[in-house]
């Protein structure tokens, strides 16, 4: 029996990150985990409904298992079927041989669907033996799986756990197709991805130890940089900071990148990124992504299902309040944003209509453009070179880098959006709405021929398909009805019910889902805007409910309180208004600089005519985030039934004005006497300083200014003791030292509407 020790550098860690690891020590060594004991749990054997019921969610899409939905089953089939159709022993040997060794080590579901199309290719419709075109499928397709399954480094991954991190990177040539590393990526939140993200944690820090120590000073920093960087580099990843360490030999940098490269969780995260992609890519590789699954896998997408529905419970189980005692469920604070499809869906539309108009000022004209990558970056193709679609958006974006380079240097001005969107096979193509002056219409018409056709532009279909370009027809509508659709289909289907998508033949609200999980699989980004202004400067501005503001500003604010994206663009031409951000020195554990936007700043003009620059705190009040106790369980459980009754009478209703409002959370509020229907509430976590005139703190000047309390007039008249009104119903005065407010609401219908 051998003694389980720890080294010195996993003393260094702290313990409860190699907590619960079984290890078995390497050969010749001591093992470095101690080793958990743990109850043998009965498997039990599960009918097909029973394992669809464990391992998918109600309510979501799922895949249906095959007939022959143990791969075993299936290799013995093939076996069988090759008995049947083989002439003789000889080739019935051959035949079988070849196909055992090209499926036995593939994963169980991938191994499934492709026995199942071989056996469908060993025969032709009339029955007679067609070996030769299964045997082309199936070589052709495993190797498709072996060239995919070599891009990650998970086929390494036996080697790494059964060496020390001593001997890890002696280990990096030998390359193997060994499988067994499937199992590790398997689940996504498997015990043994976890298992590896530890022991990668402590390799690094071997090393960073072993470079560290052989140098002095800031040299030992870069050392250790490079040494941590090497792990990262064999395993795939991209070492934080490289730029600013190799380049810019900042030693800072290094710092937060090696507390970055030897924190367990960090690799873990880095693995799911790793992990998501690989088997994506696998499934891409394997025929699984097609007509029958279009634009992703069901396993994908049944993983992001769950992912939504486990992130959904999560925000519905949490309350947020804040400094001032505003409580209400994450859930509505997050769906009042753009993380709620619906105001996505509906920013886009504005900032497109917005774009259209100010072209139409300045004489522009539009184009929608299609761009397609070529052939060799499609699965469906004989030329495919086994990228994923993140390597062709790769393509597509540095493509479009050298176009608006080469527009750049010619100092031709456009502005427009893309949109990335999905073909069947999950391979991406850009729709692209492009305002341009119409005497440099042409030149961009060229240089889009000229890099759309720049790789592999002679081939076969590529005048067809690589690249189309229309001219935006008035008569028959604006630009955004050209760009709406595709805008519409890949955020949630709105306003195309009935309606079916062209590329995947699915509903349009199937085929959103589908482009979405698609998008977070990847990692691709499927909307941006170009040529125009800031977005979240536009979302500050509407977060100001205090007006009016100043000249130079209120006019940036009444334009994105009325959604007029023109007028937007026109007011921050006149007076540019830049976001302004809170920064906080290590504001997380690994050392790092953390930066907030706390609200914005621009030139402001005084009533003496004096002009400087002036900030708007559009985020003064800080929030925390709790889980709901027992009594808000049962309010939230009650309102969110409320809502589902309402929404589905609302379907029902044509007309627009004549919906019920959905209902929102009420906080309870206490009364402070019999038929007093105001509320108090007390601001500050610091007294206020006495004297003859109060003196307010940092925290109480940055409260009183996100609710529009700037101007030094009034906060001299607060401080002096009178007392003020606001235009959101508040009035402000102080009391034996703190800041007190009351809002003149009444009891029974006041609600806290978020942001």
């Amino acid at each position: 029996m051998y003694s389980p020790t720890l080294s010195p550098q996993s003393e260094a860690l702290p313990s409860a990150l190699f907590s619960g690891l079984v290890k078995a020590p390497p050969q010749g060594r001591k093992c470095v985990f101690a080793a958990n004991y743990q109850h043998i749990q009965k498997i039990e054997l599960l009918a097909v409904e029973q394992y669809q019921q464990l391992n998918f969610l109600d309510g979501y899409k799922t895949a249906e298992l095959p007939k022959n939905a143990n791969s075993r089953q299936a290799l013995k089939e093939v076996n069988a079927l090759l008995d049947e159709v083989s002439p003789n022993s000889a080739v019935l040997n051959s035949n079988r041989s070849f196909a055992n060794a090209r499926l036995s080590h593939l994963p169980s579901k991938i191994r499934i669907k492709i026995s199942d199309e071989y056996q469908r290719r060993l025969t032709k419709k009339d029955g007679s033996p067609n070996i030769s075109s299964a045997n082309i499928y199936l070589r052709k397709t495993t190797d498709f799986i072996n060239k995919v399954w070599l891009k990650y480094p998970f086929h390494n991954v036996g080697s790494f756990l059964s060496t020390t991190s001593k001997h890890v990177n002696e280990s990096n040539g030998r390359r193997t197709t060994y499988y067994g590393g499937f199992d590790l990526i398997k689940y996504r939140k498997s015990k043994r991805l976890k298992d590896v993200a530890n022991r990668l944690a402590l390799s690094v820090l071997d090393e960073v130890k072993d470079a560290a120590s052989l140098n002095h000073g800031d040299i030992a920093f870069l050392k250790a940089y490079d040494a941590a960087a090497a792990v990262c580099r064999q395993w795939q990843v991209n070492p934080p900071y490289y730029s600013d360490v190799k380049r810019n030999q900042i030693i800072e940098a290094a710092e937060c990148a090696i507390l970055r490269m030897t924190s367990p969780k960090w690799w873990l995260n880095q693995l799911r990124t790793l992990r998501d992609q690989c088997c994506e890519h696998i499934n891409i590789a394997a025929g699984l992504v097609g007509e029958n699954s279009p634009f992703l896998s069901r396993d994908s997408f049944n993983e992001w299902c769950e992912q939504q529905k486990s992130g959904r419970e999560w925000l519905e189980s949490t309350m947020i309040e804040s400094e001032a005692g505003v409580i209400l469920p994450l859930i509505d604070a997050a769906m009042s944003g753009n993380a709620n499809p619906s105001n996505r869906f509906v920013e886009l539309i504005v900032r497109a209509r917005g774009l259209e108009e100010v072209a139409e000022e300045q004489g522009q004209i539009g184009l929608m453009v299609t761009l397609t990558a070529p052939s060799k970056y499609h699965f469906n193709s004989d030329k495919w070179n086994c990228e994923s679609p993140r390597f062709t958006q790769a393509y597509l974006s540095g493509q479009w880098r050298k176009i608006r380079s080469a527009l750049s240097y010619r100092k031709i001005k456009i502005q427009g959006l893309r949109v990335s969107e999905p073909h069947k096979d999950g391979t991406p193509h850009w729709h692209m709405l492009i305002f341009v002056h119409s005497d440099k219409a042409d030149v961009l018409k060229a240089l889009l021929e000229k890099y759309a056709f720049e790789v592999d532009g002679c081939e076969e279909g590529a005048a067809e398909h690589r690249l189309e370009i229309e001219p935006v027809d008035k008569t028959k509508g604006s630009a955004v009805g050209y760009i709406i659709k595709y805008l519409s289909k890949n955020i949630k289907g709105e306003h195309m019910q009935g309606e079916l998508d062209f590329e995947s033949g699915l509903a349009a609200n199937e085929a959103a889902e589908n482009a979405a999980a698609w998008a977070s699989r990847h990692r691709l980004r499927q909307f941006q805007f170009f040529g125009s202004s800031s977005v979240q400067v536009w979302r500050e501005l509407r977060r100001l409910k205090e007006c009016p503001q100043p000249a130079g500003i209120e006019h940036a604010r009444a334009a994105a309180d009325c959604s007029n994206w023109k007028a937007f663009e026109e007011a921050l031409a006149v007076n540019p208004i830049k976001l302004e951000y809170e920064e906080t020195e290590c504001g997380n554990e690994f050392g790092e600089m953390t930066k907030r936007v706390l609200g914005l700043c621009a030139l402001a003009t005084k009533a003496d005519g004096e002009t400087k620059v002036r900030s708007l705190i559009t985020r003064g009040e800080k929030w925390t985030i709790r889980s709901m106790n027992d009594d808000e369980k049962v309010n939230y459980k009650k309102l969110k039934e409320e809502r589902a009754l309402i929404f589905r009478e609302n379907a029902a209703i044509e007309n627009k004005e004549d919906k019920k409002p959905i209902p929102k959370w009420k906080q309870q509020l206490e009364s402070r006497g019999s038929g007093d229907t105001r509320t108090c509430g007390n601001n500050c976590t610091d007294a206020v300083l006495g004297g003859n005139s109060a003196e307010f703190s940092e925290e109480s000047l940055r409260y009183l200014a996100s609710h529009g309390v700037v101007d030094k007039y009034t906060l001299d008249q607060l401080a002096s003791g009178l007392r003020i009104f606001t235009d959101a119903g508040r009035i402000w005065w102080v009391s034996d030292g703190q800041l007190q407010f009351e809002r003149l609401f009444d009891h029974e219908e006041s609600e806290f509407d978020c942001f």
